[in-house]
């Protein structure tokens, strides 16, 4: 039998088609292209989608469907035109990561399971996209200037905008003594006397070193001279966060990253979950470890003995506990780039230097380095590591018991999913032990903010699992590369966005609706003499920095203005002061106050939601 009449024409159509870029594949591709920017419309306008029935009756189906009729038509269209591969991927790619983005912004709930699912989703789009290089990243040049300017860039926009969303919670009294209280007094006391004193963090006057040992805060002394202001304390913070950005890009360029990977892996520290989320926590000396972890795996590639051991130091003075990441980073240097010596002193550095700081901190302070957070794993009321270090040892299963739970598994893929779990993808065992310090700074505690990344105790871990996802890409071939740090860029965007934006949005909600009271409460603020003796309610603390003997209620205050061994020992806890100073948003603490101060006190001035009683 011969061929059928049409079948010539038919071949002619598809080969057509087929040298215009329209195979099947990408036709289909175009179509979900077009369904997704009607999903932008729908989102953008209508604003959520966790409530199905009022999504769904909110759709305006004749524009959502002519969305979709006029994308695929444009798609197809300037595809056949203009015989352009690359039109069709991109747009998909692009759709995707904005509806990715979008839906993120819209759920009301911050559900790590639901961004690894959006993730998911955009992994397989990824995986399209990189079979046959169809976005034709190949062919696409990037050199290491825009890179640093890219970074540059970065550093700015994040530095700023974290700095500014930051400080208003600040601006409107929302910031409490724990944790922004006790370190704007401190700096105050610090531009004063040089001392980092402090009365509101445990209601008597004692340095801050008597609880962390933290040297790192006078680095960042002369800039407060200079703004003197607490405001300056969230664009430092954010600003040492931003800073790391640098580091990435030294990094990259010494391990020989080409421009564009190196910009992608710049964009993923920028929008990895875990840095600047906790920066909305108020101000941690924490915050400092992720830039300088970074910049010291900069110099220890580089072999740059002096600032390498300039920077293992600054890492030390962070916090007495820092030194855990320099014995980790130590056993790296010698194990798996098998210089022994370096690794050696940097051994020693960190488990003298603990050593010092631990007996600093006991000697300063009452309680010593803080134990109760391992209570878990105390014998016998022996409340001590070589305790812990028993525990662990002969009670393995205890410990896989304390690490492994419910909560924890979150925050372990908050950490590890944004780079698509590549410390993990390495033959080289010895790799992984730059992740060692998660088992004892998050997973085997007891605290639960040790475990939550909405706190400072993720800075130090985060940069260990961006430094190894950073060698792990560098092994990895072309096409697993661009996988991993494609799906990498979209989780990151995806799971910042659920993260920060809520946050954003709440802060600037908070400065809208202060606009009438925050001049009345600045002045009465203003009023207090800062030579008196001050009990503040909690919210007001921060803001009455430049008192030198001020209290908080409740915190310490409540349980130690009385306490025979405080007083007896000269701790500074008077059971009277000067003035109280009452937030009345809060009734319950007002009521507490009020009757702390008995009829000894006359209100002298109201302004907004503060009191102010003076003592008879």
């Amino acid at each position: 039998m011969g061929k059928k009449p049409d079948t010539p024409v038919k071949n002619s159509f598809l080969k057509t088609l087929e040298d215009r870029h329209l195979s099947l594949e990408r036709i289909v591709a175009a179509l979900f292209a077009s369904v997704l920017f009607a999903y932008i419309y729908q989102l953008l306008s209508n604003g959520g989608f966790a409530d199905l029935s009022a999504y769904y009756n909110s759709i305006k189906f004749v524009a959502f469907f002519a969305i979709i009729v006029l994308v695929f038509a444009a798609l197809i269209g300037f595809t056949y035109l203009l015989k352009q591969k690359y039109i069709i991927p991109w747009a998909l790619m692009l759709s995707a990561f904005a509806v990715s983005v979008l839906l993120a912004a819209n759920y009301k709930e911050i559900d790590v399971y639901f961004c690894v699912g959006v993730g998911l989703a955009d992994f397989i789009i990824v995986l399209w996209q990189v079979r046959g290089d169809k976005l034709g990243i190949s062919g696409i040049s990037i050199s290491r200037k825009v890179a640093l300017i890219a970074a540059c860039v970065l550093f700015l926009a994040t530095t700023f905008i974290f700095g500014y969303y930051t400080s208003l919670k600040y601006q409107t009294y929302n910031n409490f003594t724990f944790d922004f209280g006790i370190f704007a007094q401190m700096y105050e006391r610090m531009a004063s006397s040089f001392a980092p004193n402090t009365t509101v963090e445990r209601s008597y006057m004692m340095s801050h070193f008597g609880v962390h040992f933290s040297p790192i805060f006078y680095l960042f002394l002369p800039g407060y001279y200079i703004f003197r202001s607490p405001i300056y304390l969230f664009y430092i913070q954010s600003m040492s966060v931003a800073a790391g950005v640098f580091a990435v890009y030294l990094i990259c360029n010494k391990l020989g990253f080409s421009g564009k990977l190196t910009l992608a892996l710049e964009l993923i520290y920028a929008f990895y979950p875990c840095l600047f989320n906790g920066t909305f926590y108020d101000f941690h000396e924490n915050k400092f470890l992720t830039t300088i972890i970074l910049f010291l795996f900069y110099f220890i590639i580089s072999k740059k003995t002096l600032w390498e051991f300039i920077f293992a130091f600054l890492l030390l003075s962070v916090k007495e506990d820092a030194a855990i990441y320099l014995i980790v980073i130590a056993l790296f240097v010698m194990i798996n780039r098998k210089d022994i010596w370096r690794g050696v002193i940097m051994l020693g550095m960190a488990v003298v230097y603990f050593i010092i700081a631990q007996k600093i901190v006991a000697a300063t302070g009452t309680e010593g380095v803080m134990m109760s957070r391992l209570n878990d794993y105390f014998i016998n009321g022996e409340q001590t590591f070589g305790s812990v270090v028993k525990s662990v040892f002969f009670d393995f299963g205890f410990l896989i018991k304390q690490m492994f739970t419910a909560e924890k598994i979150p925050f372990m893929l908050w950490m590890l999913a944004p780079v698509m779990f590549a410390p993990f993808m390495t033959k080289k065992i010895s790799s992984l032990i730059l992740l060692f310090p998660i088992v004892p700074i998050n997973l085997m505690q007891s605290w639960k903010y040790q475990y939550d990344v909405d706190y400072q105790y993720t800075y130090g871990i985060a940069a260990l699992v961006i430094m190894s996802a950073i060698f792990v890409i560098a092994k990895l071939s072309a096409d697993k590369k661009r996988v991993v740090v494609l799906t990498s860029l979209c989780l990151c965007a995806v799971m910042t966005v659920a993260l920060v934006y809520p946050k954003m949005q709440t802060n600037a909600s908070y400065m809208k609706n202060s606009e009438s009271t925050r001049q009345q409460m600045d002045e009465l603020i203003d009023s207090v003499p800062a030579d008196a003796s001050v009990t503040a309610s909690h919210s007001l603390v921060p803001h009455l920095y430049k008192v030198e003997w001020l209290y908080s209620m409740p915190d310490y205050y409540t349980q130690n203005r009385t306490n025979p061994e405080y007083l007896a020992n000269g701790r500074n806890v008077p059971v009277d002061t000067d003035y109280y100073v009452i937030d009345t948003r809060y009734n319950d603490l007002a009521n507490e106050m009020k009757t702390a101060m008995g009829s000894n006190y006359n209100l002298v001035k109201q302004a907004g939601f503060a009191e102010l009683y003076q003592h008879k």
